[in-house]
């Protein structure tokens, strides 16, 4: 790399070496137009003295503008041999957020930083003396495994998010020195991240940053993309001050959910931060779920579902099941490819919901679409009878398993908020058995009706029998 204004003499020379080991000095020279605050500065002298550190913070309070700094300024202090692994729960938050910024930054430093930088974060950013930045997934052990340097820092995104195997591997390739660097919000009540606050706080120099501490919010200065105090508002208003999203998304508090939650805050945000990056038009089979009012204050619901993504939620108030079956057939037609051979809907028939199910199963407009219509009674037995008491409480924990296998839902606060509501217990013979329907309504103030809508797309039923033609029922 070369600076401007190159010294002339050992002393300038060293002056500057000097200037360059300053984290904050080196910032503020590479980046002018963006300010270093003071909690952000925090940050950055921590990762430099510590070699274990743990961030939790609320939303916006720049952790992976601080990460992607700290990896650049690792690698340009001089000193051969140094390598920053960066990953994260997912390898499209590596690719679309942190290599993202890593690259903003090297193309508006003020100075080249010099070295070779891939649009691949697996073949990083390199330079000659072997110093190196490159990004990794989470999906193989093998990749964190094998990792060495005299010099290695591994700086880890989403921590709450990333397998405890995986960080296994990195503390093994750490045996001979390095340090590690976890940012996240505290979405997991367990786990290495959430064990660096607890169990093993003694091993960890640990960072608390709520969203109400942003520059924005405390008029230290303005960085544009940071927490807002109108955004906090919104949130207060919207959630609650005391709800979970409140305290997890912008306090940046541990989650205090139930020991007997079917589907895990992390499991949620896991699904909400991979949305984004899988394509709505991918190769995956077309699902629909219509979940159907059965009360003047429920909304008719149905979630369109391609692959492992949520492409669309559309909620009506209405119960008229011509109305809800027209919106269905809606929705086939928006969201139908040329390639979709059997595009099946799946509707829950347990009061008005055998109304639309008629109408879809008879109109010509659906049999032109190619639509297989099932009718899903959820009070109905399980398929796996020995394990759920009924098909409702199946349907709930399949989709835990397809939210963790995968699944990818949007940024809706209504759908979130009743992700985290069912609870389970056991009946007399030991099954799983699903809280009642009327205790989720009590706590949410409503039916979680586009959590049902959402299970009955991804449900797949292993007993049905044909009710004619394009028809199945599930047992």
């Amino acid at each position: 790399m070369s600076f401007a204004g190159v010294p002339t003499t050992r002393r300038e020379a060293r002056a500057v070496l000097d200037k360059i080991q300053d984290i904050v000095w080196f910032c503020q020279m590479m980046w002018p137009h963006e300010p270093v605050w003071s909690r952000q500065e925090e940050a950055l002298r921590s990762f430099v003295e510590y070699d274990q550190v743990a961030w939790r913070s609320g939303h916006k309070t720049s952790k992976s503008n601080s990460l992607a700094k700290f990896a650049i300024w690792w690698v340009c202090r001089g000193v051969p041999g140094c390598r920053v692994a960066l990953t994260s729960s997912g390898f499209g938050q590596v690719k679309n957020i942190l290599w993202r910024e890593i690259r903003r930054l090297k193309l508006e430093a003020a100075v080249d930083l010099g070295g070779t930088i891939y649009l691949d974060p697996f073949q990083g950013w390199q330079w000659t003396n072997n110093n190196q930045v490159f990004g990794f997934s989470t999906d193989e052990v093998e990749r964190a495994a094998g990792f060495s340097a005299p010099h290695l820092v591994y700086l880890i995104d989403e921590a709450s998010g990333v397998p405890e195997d995986i960080f296994e591997a990195m503390f093994g390739n750490l045996a001979g020195g390095g340090k590690m660097i976890m940012t996240s919000q505290g979405t997991k009540a367990s786990g290495v991240f959430f064990d660096a606050f607890h169990t093993k706080s003694h091993a960890w120099h640990k960072i608390h940053t709520p969203s109400t501490d942003s520059p924005n919010v405390t008029g230290e200065c303005e960085i544009p993309g940071l927490a807002t105090t109108k955004w906090i508002d919104e949130r207060r208003a919207e959630w609650g001050a005391d709800s979970l999203e409140f305290q997890i998304r912008v306090l940046g508090n541990f989650p205090g959910q139930a020991a007997n939650a079917i589907i895990g805050l992390s499991t949620v945000m896991e699904a909400i931060s991979r949305h984004e990056w899988i394509p709505d038009k991918n190769d995956g089979a077309l699902r629909i779920g219509v979940d159907v009012a059965r009360y003047g204050d429920d909304e008719s619901v149905i979630t369109v579902v391609r692959g492992l993504k949520v492409v669309d939620i559309i909620s009506i108030h209405s119960m008229d099941g011509l109305e809800v079956a027209g919106h269905t057939l809606d929705a086939v037609q928006k969201h139908r490819y040329r390639w979709d051979d059997e595009i099946r809907i799946k509707v829950d028939v347990i009061g008005l919901g055998a109304s639309p199910s008629d109408f879809l199963n008879h109109m010509e407009r659906g049999r032109n679409l190619g639509i297989k219509v099932s009718q899903v009674n959820v009070q109905n037995r399980a398929d796996d009878e020995y394990t759920y008491s009924d098909l409702r409480t199946q349907l709930c924990f399949a989709l835990n398993d397809w939210l963790k296998a995968g699944g990818a839902i949007p940024q809706d606060d209504m759908l979130m908020e009743e992700m985290f509501a069912p609870t389970y217990t056991f009946d007399a013979r030991g099954r799983r058995k699903l809280e009642s329907k009327d205790k989720e309504k009590k706590l949410l103030k409503r039916s979680p009706d586009r959590r049902n809508s959402l299970e009955l797309a991804v449900y797949e039923t292993t007993r049905t029998r044909s009710l004619g033609a394009g028809t199945y029922a599930g047992i």
